[in-house]
């Protein structure tokens, strides 16, 4: 089950996740999380606390600081052969995969500087854009690299597909180290805009808001770890 070779960059979770999110005003945790098997091992992860994703790990120990660059592999969408994520549309997929690497770039460079291709003291991140439901298959959505973050809501309307689509999102996420390609954390995390709590996101924005927050707890909580450490 590989993804295929449409590329695309934007910034998923992915809120994604991710790694270690906490609630906001635009967006609440969901109370269930399911693996989509994107990480391949989830046997180090535990149940976040307060202001972290709902599964996650960190290795101890990591010398934060040392890592001045990060290279973000292309975002992917995995879903479960059934899911109605498997019935939205190619372009739309596409603009979601986009839209969160781009996010995460813009998000990442005020801290890091971005390379293309692993090197000493550069951080590895992997992010996927997952369906509630528990992703199977990973479909053939790779982002692209994009010269700057393209508004979603300059697009056109959400269809109802992308609507049910968003508004059970998840994300799931890893930071590897460049060179040895070690685990130094991951998360599992699903989020929703409060309007899909209240029957469904019905706006690119709501899409937005999710992807954006985060993009940048991602950023927050890196340069936390790299003060630590």
């Amino acid at each position: 089950m590989q993804p295929g070779n449409v590329r695309s960059g934007l910034a998923a979770v992915v809120t994604a996740s991710i790694v270690l999110l906490s609630g906001c005003p635009t967006t609440r945790q969901t109370r269930t999380v399911e693996e989509s098997g994107f990480l391949r091992d989830y046997s180090q992860l535990r149940e976040g606390g307060t202001g972290e994703a709902q599964l996650v790990y960190i290795k101890p120990g990591v010398a934060w600081a040392r890592y001045t660059k990060i290279k973000i592999d292309p975002v992917t969408i995995w879903t479960s052969g059934d899911s109605t994520v498997a019935s939205v549309s190619e372009a739309d997929r596409q603009l979601l995969a986009d839209y969160l690497d781009a996010s995460l770039r813009n998000s990442l460079q005020q801290n890091y500087t971005l390379v293309d291709r692993a090197e000493a003291n550069t951080l590895r991140l992997r992010v996927a854009i997952t369906d509630a439901k528990g992703a199977r298959v990973a479909l053939n959505t790779v982002s692209k690299i994009v010269p700057q973050l393209r508004l979603l809501t300059t697009v056109g309307g959400l269809a109802t597909d992308t609507q049910l689509l968003v508004g059970r999102a998840g994300v799931e996420a890893e930071i590897l180290d460049g060179v040895t390609d070690e685990r130094l954390a991951a998360a599992v995390d699903r989020r929703a805009g409060t309007k899909a709590l209240r029957g469904g996101v019905s706006t690119w924005s709501d899409v937005e808001n999710a992807f954006d927050y985060w993009s940048e707890r991602l950023r927050t909580r890196l340069a936390e770890l790299r003060q630590g450490g």
